[in-house]
């Protein structure tokens, strides 16, 4: 069957007016495969920044109420400020509250093979990896911003009953997932669940970064263990291509029944469908 793609059939002729097999090689490696990476990756490469302000759109634009975003890993605050300003921004940080979660001493260690890069057999971060600066980010949210809130400590420790309960009044729209770890991000998820709204974006950071995404370790495998089941099976994170560009990290989290909910701003439109109008290509 022949092969009717435009690009086979113009990289053929450009083969036919090049002499030699390493100038032909150098000319496609150079001048048609490297742009072709470029351009996709500034059209396509996912940017957080981006999700974050498309998440409270939706939310100014379909929810009324109070909201919360938490970020769990937050290091020296670099997308805490950014989220805390998206809000401001957007005129909403009288409705959405930013949490930051992190100990600020850095990585813990971890012999958890699920934390582990089996690829070297070594683990991926050393401990104290990452440690923040809490005391200069406490300072630098005080002066800019009111609506935060920054919890010191392991997530054991700081996902309380008394941070967590205020959630039922402002549920989480969005979670970062930040954390590295699949143990941590266990942790985060257990505590969370009973707070989770359907709806809720999920952003996990580095679903990629640990074993090219493999379902054995990371946040990746915390991703496969809610599908599989293993925290009930009325659960699921879908992805959701609108918010994720060219990356598996955005979910939706949905609950099949019970558990907390949003509350629209109004009531969803009812589609009339569309009137034939012609039978052509076009609409």
């Amino acid at each position: 069957m022949p092969d009717r793609s435009p690009l086979i059939t113009l990289l053929r002729w450009a083969s036919k007016l090049l002499p030699g097999d390493f100038l032909k090689t150098t000319a496609y490696l150079y001048g048609i495969a490297a742009p072709r990476r470029a351009l996709r990756a500034a059209l396509l490469t996912f940017y957080r920044v981006d999700l974050v302000y498309s998440v409270l759109r939706e939310v100014k634009r379909r929810y009324a109420g109070r909201y919360s975003i938490l970020e769990f890993g937050t290091h020296d605050g670099y997308a805490f400020t950014k989220m805390l300003y998206a809000t401001k921004y957007l005129g909403m940080d009288d409705r959405v509250t930013v949490h930051a979660f992190d100990s600020f001493e850095g990585m813990p260690d971890s012999a958890d093979r699920r934390d582990m890069d089996i690829v070297t057999d070594r683990p991926t971060w050393a401990a104290g990896q990452f440690k923040g600066r809490y005391e200069e980010l406490l300072e630098y949210c005080a002066r800019k911003y009111r609506n935060y809130a920054i919890h010191r400590g392991f997530f054991e420790d700081s996902l309380t009953p008394e941070v967590l309960e205020p959630l039922r009044e402002q549920p989480p729209v969005l979670i970062s997932v930040d954390c590295d770890y699949y143990s941590s991000a266990r942790t985060m998820f257990e505590r969370l669940l009973p707070y989770l709204p359907s709806g809720c974006v999920m952003y996990f950071d580095d679903y990629e970064l640990m074993n090219y995404g493999s379902r054995f370790t990371g946040e990746a495998r915390l991703v496969h263990e809610v599908n599989r089941g293993e925290f009930g099976e009325g659960i699921e994170l879908v992805p959701d291509p609108h918010l994720s560009f060219d990356t598996p990290r955005v979910y939706r989290f949905v609950r099949f029944e019970g558990g907390p909910h949003v509350t629209l701003l109004r009531p969803p439109r009812l589609n009339p469908g569309r009137r034939r109008s012609n039978d052509s290509a076009l609409p």
